[in-house]
């Protein structure tokens, strides 16, 4: 399970997710949840706050690795489901990330251009 598998589970899930965007439900059928969270921008931004939250209270509370694991991965896939409303692919993400190597977060920070 190295990085290559991690890299692989985050694309099959952001292929499901995109997949999920675009089925309609059978009739009388319940949308599938990535489906409700799509729908609901307001409630999709308070899951990925609230699986933040909770994956920050792991190490407050003494959790565990067991417990992280577990909410980081609620985290990434509530956060891919936010970055699909957004059509923001993970590859965007990828790049980002590539080009923050070698830099320090300070001096990261210091470069993004002010929030308006």
């Amino acid at each position: 399970q190295g990085a290559e598998a991690a890299l692989t589970t985050l694309f099959q899930l952001e292929a499901i997710i995109e997949a999920r965007a675009n089925e309609e439900p059978a009739e009388g059928a319940k949308p599938s949840w990535t489906k409700k969270l799509l729908d609901k921008p307001e409630l999709l931004c308070s899951k990925v706050r609230e699986e933040a939250d909770e994956l920050a209270r792991t190490w407050e509370d003494k959790e565990g690795k067991e417990a992280a694991a577990s909410e980081m991965a609620d985290v990434l896939y509530h956060s891919l489901v936010l970055l699909n409303k957004q059509g923001v692919p993970l590859t965007d993400v990828c790049k980002v990330l590539r080009g923050r190597f070698g830099m320090s977060g300070v001096e990261e920070k210091a470069s993004r251009p002010p929030k308006n």
